[in-house]
Parts: structure tokens; sequence; C-alpha cells
């Protein structure tokens, strides 16, 4: 029996392939040559963006001066949550381990020391504080070094206030905003020195203390 459609979309996820590929190689080989400026201007291009990239110090105060009590108690909630499991697993699983949960099904944790972290915060049509909670709180946990925050602006806004107050909450030492195709291009990047990769994550030139 033939199969008849009430209604069809014209595209399919493969629509265009070729055409979006070439798209995206345009963008990250752009990226490459321009690095932090090139960040920027597509930053004004597509988000609609023009604030400052990385978030400074008194942004980060005014933030707490202004969130709501409600939203910072429930972050802290969140926090506090988190940490005290991340706390827990550092004491209590100090070495590779795999077990069996169920038959055929296994779970396991494989520790390996890095001295950087790069963690995306979504932040598009909502502020998923969740991700900063859980990205930026364990890894502060473990002992990382240097953690980045990344999370993407919103027009006239720049990084979603709740975004900024958790991840400053939760150990970052750094934040900034980038967004989309960018994303994967200035946190790997590993073609200039430690403190340019530092600066390429927050799409802008970043000095730790």
């Amino acid at each position: 029996m033939a199969i008849t459609y009430l209604k069809k979309s014209p595209k399919t996820s493969s629509t265009d392939d070729t055409k979006t590929t070439g798209i995206v190689q345009d963008l990250l080989k752009d990226i490459e040559k321009t690095r932090e400026q090139g960040c920027i201007d597509l930053t004004k291009k597509f988000d609609k963006y023009d604030g400052e990239i990385v978030v400074s110090k008194e942004r980060i105060e005014e933030i707490k001066k202004t969130l709501d009590q409600k939203t910072k108690d429930d972050i802290q909630f969140s926090y506090e949550r988190v940490r005290k499991f991340a706390e827990a697993q550092l004491k209590n699983y100090g070495q590779d381990f795999e077990v069996e949960l169920s038959n055929g099904l296994y779970a396991g944790q494989k520790l390996v020391p890095v001295n950087t972290a790069g963690c995306y915060i979504p932040g598009g049509r909502y502020a998923h504080i969740a991700s900063a909670v859980m990205s930026v709180t364990t890894a502060k946990v473990a002992g990382v070094k240097n953690i980045i925050a990344c999370s993407p602006p919103k027009e006239g806004v720049g990084a979603h206030p709740t975004i900024v107050y958790t991840a400053d909450l939760c150990g970052a030492c750094a934040a900034g905003v980038v967004v989309g195709g960018k994303v994967p291009v200035v946190i790997t990047s590993r073609s200039d020195e430690a403190q340019a990769r530092l600066a390429s994550i927050a799409a802008a030139v970043v000095a730790l203390d």
C-alpha cells in the first residue's frame, strides 16, 4: 500500500548538506585567520551584540546586587548539592573503576588530569544555569587550575546575568561571550601559547591573575 502524506516538509535533515558544509568550513577557516577579532565581528553580525566580550568584575558585582534573591537561592541550592556530590566522588573514587549495573550494562570512571577546562554554557532561548553548575563546580573540586566559562550573548545584554552569577559562584576564573560554530574553534585551539589559547576561549584577550 502506497504511503499518502497529508503534509510533508520540503526539506530533510540531509538537504543541502554540501552547501551547509561549505559555509561552515569557510567560517572556520576565517576564524583561524582573524582569531579574536573574527569572533567579535561574527558576534556583532549574528547575535547583534557589540558590548564587552570578557565579563568585568564590575559587571559581576552589579549582577550580584541586582539579581533577585529567589534566583540566587535556587542557584545556591543547586551549587551546594553538586559540590557535595563532587567532593564525595573525589574522596571515594580516587582511581579508575568499572561496575556492571545490570546484565551487560557497564559504567565506570577514568581519571585524566587536565590544567584547563573550557565550559560552554548554553544561553540562547533559556539560561542553562545547571550547565554552569555541573561543569564549573566539578572542575573546581577536581583541582583544575584554569576554568573558563563561555556563553552566548543576548542582544544588548551580553551573557545572561544568572549564568554570569552562577559561573562566578562555582569558581570560573574567567567568563566570556562566544557562540555557535566559534565554540569548538576557540576552546580547542592549540596553535598558540597557553595564554593566547585562554584568550581565544573568551573570544578576547583574557589576563588571568
